[in-house]
C-alpha cells in the first residue's frame, strides 16, 4: 500500500485539514467525536471516519457535522479505515489485544496514530514508537497517562532539558475518586465505589484501578519518558487498595493526613537502580495529593536543576481524555511531516519494590 502524501501547513480550514478517523465509538470515542465536532471544533481537523464493530447501533448517536462539513463515514471494518484518506487514526478501543495490532497496521498503512491506551504503550511503546519513526509518522500518547493533565509532554519536551530523578502521582482518576470519597464521608468502598459509577468515573469492575495494574502501566511509560529506562509493568511492585475500609480514613486523619493511591518512581542513576511501586499511601493534609479530590491526578516531577514541578488535572471521564487525545491531534495537524525519534532505553540494574523504600509510608 502507497503512503498517503502528507502537506505541512495544515491550519488552514478547507481541503488540507488534517483528516481524522477514530477507531472505537465507546466512552473516549464518542466524547473525541464530539470534540472534533462541536462548538469549539479545531479548524484544522475533521473527523471523516469512524470505525466501530457496532457501527450500525451507533451511527445513531452520531455527532452533527459542522456547518459546511461532510458528516463522517462509518464502518465495522477496520481495513476500511486502513483503505481510507485519513491522515491520522485514533485508537480507542483499549486492551493491548487487538489494539497493539491495530495501532501497527495503521502506521504500515502510513497514518499517524493517537492513541489512549496505556497498556499497548507501556508493553510495546518503543517498538511502536520505532516502527513509527521508520515510517515516516507520528504515534502519540498524551492521553494514555493521567486524563488531562499534560504529563507525558511535560516529561517528554518541557523538562527534556533537566535529569529527572523522581516521580510522584497519582495517576488514577477512579481509585482517586473512590478514596477521596471515603475520606469525606466515612463511606465503605463499596458505596464509594457506586458513586464514582454513577458519575462516570469507573467501570462496573474497578479492580484494575483499584489494584494498582492501570497506574502501574502508566508509571511504566513515564519511567521511560522521565529516566530513559525500559521498564515492564510486571516489574513495578503493586499493592491494592481494595481491602480499605472507614477506620484507615480515620486512623490517618488522626495522624493530620488521609490515604491516596499513590505512583512512585526514583531513579538511583550512580548505583542504576529505579524504586517503584503503586500504592495505597498516607499523605499529610497539606500536600498536593490530599487536595487531589474526585477524579483529579496529581504529580511531583523532581529534576536535578529544575527542582520540583507540579502538575494536576482531571484524570478520568472520556472528557478529560478527549482533551489529551485532541491535543495530540492539534500537534500532528500543525506538522504532519514531523519526524519524531524513537527513544533510546536501558534496562535498570535493579528494580526495588515498596519494601526496600523506607521513606514510604504505605497502608
Amino acid at each position: 500500500m502507497t503512503l498517503n502524501s502528507f502537506h505541512t501547513s495544515g491550519n488552514s480550514p478547507g481541503p488540507d485539514r488534517c483528516r481524522v478517523g477514530i477507531l472505537g465509538f465507546g466512552t473516549v470515542g464518542s466524547a473525541i467525536a464530539r470534540r472534533l465536532t462541536g462548538p469549539d471544533s479545531i479548524p484544522s481537523l475533521q473527523l471523516s471516519h469512524i470505525c466501530d464493530r457496532r457501527a450500525r447501533e451507533k451511527q445513531a448517536r452520531q455527532p452533527e457535522a459542522p456547518h459546511g462539513s461532510a458528516p463522517p463515514a462509518w464502518t465495522d471494518r477496520f481495513d476500511d479505515l486502513l483503505a481510507s484518506d485519513v491522515d491520522v487514526v485514533v485508537e480507542a478501543i483499549g486492551g493491548a489485544e487487538p489494539a497493539v495490532d491495530y495501532v501497527r497496521a495503521a502506521l504500515l498503512a502510513g497514518k499517524s496514530v493517537v492513541t489512549s491506551n496505556r497498556q499497548v504503550i507501556a508493553h510495546h511503546g518503543p517498538a511502536l514508537l520505532a516502527l513509527a519513526e521508520r515510517q515516516g509518522r507520528q504515534l502519540r500518547y498524551e492521553a494514555a497517562v493521567g486524563g488531562a493533565m499534560p504529563i507525558v509532554r511535560a516529561l517528554g519536551d518541557g523538562l527534556a532539558g533537566d535529569r529527572i530523578t523522581r516521580i510522584v502521582a497519582i495517576l488514577n482518576g477512579t481509585a482517586n475518586a473512590v478514596l477521596s470519597r471515603m475520606d469525606a464521608s466515612g463511606c465503605t468502598i463499596d458505596e464509594a465505589i457506586a458513586d464514582a459509577c454513577a458519575r462516570g468515573y469507573a467501570e462496573a469492575d474497578p479492580s484494575a484501578d483499584l489494584d494498582g495494574v492501570d497506574a502501574g502501566a502508566k508509571l511504566a511509560i513515564l519511567c521511560a519518558l522521565g529516566f530513559s529506562l525500559r521498564v515492564l509493568p510486571g516489574q513495578i511492585e503493586l499493592r491494592t487498595a481494595a481491602r480499605l475500609d472507614p477506620g484507615a480514613f480515620e486512623g490517618a486523619r488522626l495522624r493530620g493526613g488521609t490515604i491516596r493511591q499513590i505512583a512512585h518512581a526514583e531513579y538511583l542513576r550512580d548505583r542504576s537502580t529505579l524504586v517503584a511501586w503503586v500504592a495505597p499511601a498516607f499523605v499529610p493534609l497539606t500536600s498536593l495529593f490530599a487536595r487531589a479530590t474526585g477524579p483529579q491526578n496529581a504529580a511531583i516531577i523532581s529534576g536535578v536543576y529544575g527542582g520540583d514541578i507540579t502538575l494536576t488535572g482531571s484524570g478520568a471521564g472520556g472528557e478529560a481524555t478527549a482533551v489529551a487525545a485532541v491535543g495530540d491531534l492539534v500537534v500532528i495537524a500543525r506538522d504532519r511531516a514531523a519526524i519524531v525519534p524513537a527513544p533510546v532505553l536501558v534496562e535498570p540494574a535493579e528494580i526495588r519494590g515498596l519494601s526496600d523504600h523506607k521513606l514510604a509510608e504505605a497502608v
